[in-house]
């Protein structure tokens, strides 16, 4: 942990310890990336947004446009949750600033500027998130999510039991209090996002969903 991060070019130049803002920066950018959005816009010509409950996630996706589109959009959603936190890892090798990172990232996706700040609601970005944070917890648990995903065709069963399972085994499994509180704080994160979309921001979207 703490690990200095430095580029030395040609004229001696040095770029070390990379900062908070640089780093909330680059992982808001890469959390943003709208893919539910650009996929059903692109690739078939739709836009998710008019869509089932109006949401640019990949649950959406699943629901109104088919179950392999998306698994694509949920599957490119997880890993970039984890790309930021292994970027984080990379860079500054500081848990502190990769839960940053991470949670940045998932309010990206939720918040991306790009669509005027509705974005998704973060499932699928919170568990690559998880998984790059708590990789001992978290791989076995995905595997098990997506043989659950295969059974039920559901993707909420999966979810669920990713963002409970994960939280309940973080403090016996690391013993770390900070990311026993971090593997609680996104699943929350996420819920709170869901109830800000379908309450708050679209009350008929819950119906919908």
């Amino acid at each position: 942990m703490g690990r200095p991060f430095c580029l030395t070019g040609p004229s001696r130049w040095e770029f070390c310890d990379l900062t908070w803002a640089g780093l909330g920066i680059l992982s808001y950018a890469i959390g943003s990336l709208p893919t539910a959005y650009l996929f059903t816009r692109y690739i078939l010509g739709q836009d998710i947004r008019q869509m089932g409950d109006f949401n640019s996630g990949a649950a959406n996706v699943f629901r109104n446009v088919g179950a392999k589109a998306g698994v694509a959009v949920g599957a490119i959603d997880i890993i970039k949750g984890g790309v930021v936190v292994v970027l984080a890892m990379v860079l500054v090798d500081d848990t502190y600033m990769e839960m940053m990172a991470g949670g940045v990232a998932l309010a990206g996706h939720n918040f991306p500027v790009h669509l005027k700040f509705r974005g998704g609601r973060g499932a699928a970005t919170a568990v690559g998130v998880l998984i790059a944070s708590l990789p001992l917890i978290g791989l076995p648990i995905g595997a098990i999510c997506l043989v659950v995903l295969y059974v039920t065709r559901k993707a909420i069963y999966p979810l669920a039991i990713f963002l409970i399972g994960l939280p309940v085994l973080a403090w016996p499994v690391e013993g770390s209090v900070a990311l026993a509180i971090y593997a609680v704080a996104i699943p929350v994160a996420v819920g709170l996002s869901h109830f800000f979309t379908t309450r708050i921001l679209d009350p008929g979207a819950g119906e919908k969903a």
